[in-house]
Order: structure tokens, then sequence, then C-alpha cells
């Protein structure tokens, strides 16, 4: 599958805190219940190193998480960069397909720096089987 940046717009706090430069991942369209990574590059703009906390989900408003890729820990040197990679489960679903918006909040000691939201959603769908066991006679 081919790489694809996926645009992210700030919900709430300051990118002066820090900035996300790129995020990518695959075309956005998966199955249901497989596993897939989404790839953030995170800068620091401040003259000091900093630990973050971020956390990758999908959801279909801010909070609802119904697949995450938990809580990712990483330092980013004063002025420093850093690529940080979010794998993350596709949901179970008991619909053929359904849609959800990606979120990622970005915090330092348990405070909320930022949360981000993409400009494209993720369609996850389940592909048809059937399985047959028996066949009779009349």
């Amino acid at each position: 599958m081919k790489e694809m940046e996926l645009k992210m717009n700030k919900l709430s706090g300051s990118e002066d805190e820090v900035r996300i430069e790129k995020m990518t991942m695959e075309d956005p369209s998966f199955e249901s219940e497989t596993v897939h990574v989404a790839h953030a590059l995170f800068t620091n703009p401040k003259t000091s190193s900093f630990d973050y906390t971020a956390e990758l989900y999908l959801g279909k408003v801010v909070g609802n998480k119904v697949s995450t890729s938990g809580a990712i820990n990483f330092t980013i040197l004063a002025g420093g960069s850093k690529s940080v990679d979010f794998s993350v489960n596709m949901p179970v679903l008991t619909i053929p397909d359904d849609a959800f918006h990606v979120y990622l909040e970005v915090k330092h000691l348990g405070t909320l720096l930022i949360t981000f939201v993409a400009t494209e959603d993720v369609a996850v769908y389940i592909i048809p089987a059937i399985k047959v066991t028996q066949i009779t006679w009349d």
C-alpha cells in the first residue's frame, strides 16, 4: 500500500508548545480488526528538551476512543524533531462499513498541550465471507 500524508488541524491548545510537521499513514481505508501504523513527525520549538506523551485514536467525537494507540512516551531535544509511530487496531464492526475521525492528543506531565484532528477520516470495512458447513438432500 502507498503512504499518504494526512493533514492535521488544531482543535485546542497551542502550536507554540509542540508541532506536528508531518503525519503519514497508508491509504485510510482498512479492513476491520487489522493493525495499521501512522507516523507523526513532531518538533519541539522551545529552547529546552521536554518529555511528551501522545495518543492517536479513532472516534466519532473528541474523547470517544473507539480504537487507540495507547499512550506513547518520547523526548524531543530543544529545537529538535522526532518521528513517532502509532500502531492502531482497526475497530470491530457490526455493520458492513463505518468511518472514524483521527485524533491526536499531546501531553506534558499529564497536562494536555494540544489536540489535533485529521482532515480525512479513516474508513473501516468488513469483507463479506460465508462458510458452507453442510449440504443435505431431501
